[in-house]
């Protein structure tokens, strides 16, 4: 038991530090030191290690993954970005424009891809205008946070929930709808209030954009795939079974060399996944699962849907903070289930450890790629700037999500 209690510690610790003294390690890197060690420190058996990864969760993310990387492959992103920059004349339309469209593109192919592919257009775009970028780099890692909590195929935390909860594709964006929407709005708000003073100087100079070389017919075909892997969903299909099925067609329909869209599948991060539920088995296999899940129980169990609402979502924000959200929601995964109206309680966890993301800028994975896209090419984006923004944007959308959540379920 105290081994396994100690690995789980230090690997959190790696996960959520990424670096000590004499270790530089990346979060797949820590979670898959987790994993080893507790085979090797006898926590777990190696057979217990194999069973212990959810296939569902990696065979789902690698279908999708497969339809997005053909997308990528075709300068669909970029050309997404662009067609949103060429219409913003004005800074706060700009600032709607980053917020909101990279919200929406974030809702269907994932937030981390959107940031990862948007920042470098939209730094290009800003360039010869001599306006500082950052309230505009905040809110693309922001709209692309809170946007992604529409659809289970939005972000990694989402998706886990949607397989765990057995959620269908079509009730949980329609729940999560006036979520999202409501954020949005407020980030904007708040963006708008925080840069009021720099947003009220008009550009000097008209936006201009490069126009991406598209590749017509794969970007035709891979969003004809996405088309039909979201009516599967919508019709009741397996969540893993649809996208993998999706994705296999893809390839298979694409006319193109496979590698090139293969090697944008983000292994790393079906790295982390795979260790993580090895970690987490070996967590559970010491007892503190069980004891988080009594103490959880103890302070929902004879309290109002508000309460528990309030309690799970202020749990999760602080845990998606200190261990990062996809861990956070890992942990809770057992302890879930046996809340009150465990459906309500889904919804909350997927809400709080998305809107938990905005609070610091080391609080996602997206925020982390703007801010290192951006910082290679000049321009750096301060923590305590960030948490100027974050702070209330979080505190006012995880509010606003508990109230929507609880109304409406």
């Amino acid at each position: 038991m105290t081994a396994g209690l100690v690995i789980f510690g230090l690997t959190y610790l790696l996960i959520a530090v990424q670096r000590l003294p004499f270790i530089h390690l990346n979060r797949p890197a820590a979670s898959l030191l987790g994993a080893v060690a507790m085979v090797v420190g006898g926590v777990l058996t190696l057979s217990d290690a194999y069973a212990a990864v959810d296939f569902d969760v990696l065979v789902f993310l690698l279908g999708l993954m497969l339809i997005v990387g053909y997308l990528e492959v075709g300068k669909f992103f970029e050309w997404a970005a662009e067609w949103v920059l060429r219409r913003a004349r004005t800074p706060d339309r700009l600032l709607l424009g980053v917020v909101v469209g990279g919200g929406l593109l974030s809702a269907l192919f994932v937030n981390d891809t959107i940031c990862l592919v948007v920042t470098p257009v939209l730094l290009a775009a800003l360039g010869p205008l001599r306006v500082r970028p950052t309230p505009y780099l905040v809110g693309l890692a922001m709209g692309a946070n809170v946007g992604s909590v529409l659809t289970v195929t939005g972000n990694p935390q989402n998706m886990l929930v949607g397989i765990w909860s057995r959620a269908t594709y079509g009730a949980f964006a329609w729940h999560m709808l006036p979520v999202a929407i409501g954020g949005l709005a407020i980030t904007c708000g708040c963006l708008r209030w925080v840069y009021r003073r720099e947003l009220a100087e008009p550009f000097r100079e008209r936006l201009e954009t490069v126009p991406a070389p598209l590749d017509r017919p794969l970007i035709a075909k891979g969003l004809a795939m996405f088309g039909v892997a979201v009516a599967g969903w919508l019709a009741g299909g397996s969540l893993p079974l649809v996208a993998i099925t999706a994705g296999a067609l893809m390839v298979l329909i694409a006319q193109r060399d496979p590698a090139y869209a293969i090697e944008r599948v983000d292994w790393d991060l079906l790295l982390f996944f795979a260790s993580l539920f090895v970690v987490m088995r070996g967590l559970e296999r010491t007892g503190a699962v069980a004891w988080i899940d009594g103490h959880a129980l103890a302070l929902v169990r004879d309290g109002s849907p508000w309460s528990a609402a309030a309690v799970v979502s202020a749990v999760m924000a602080t845990l998606s903070n200190l261990i990062s959200n996809v861990p956070a929601v890992m942990l809770w995964r057992t302890t879930v289930p046996h809340l009150p109206d465990p459906p309500l309680m889904w919804r909350v966890v997927a809400m709080s450890s998305t809107f938990a993301g905005n609070l610091l800028l080391i609080g996602s994975m997206a925020n982390l790629i703007v801010a290192e896209k951006a910082e290679s090419r000049g321009v750096k984006i301060g923590f305590g700037e960030y948490a100027k923004v974050g702070v209330p944007v979080t505190l006012l959308t995880v509010a606003w999500g508990v109230v929507v959540l609880v109304v409406l379920r």
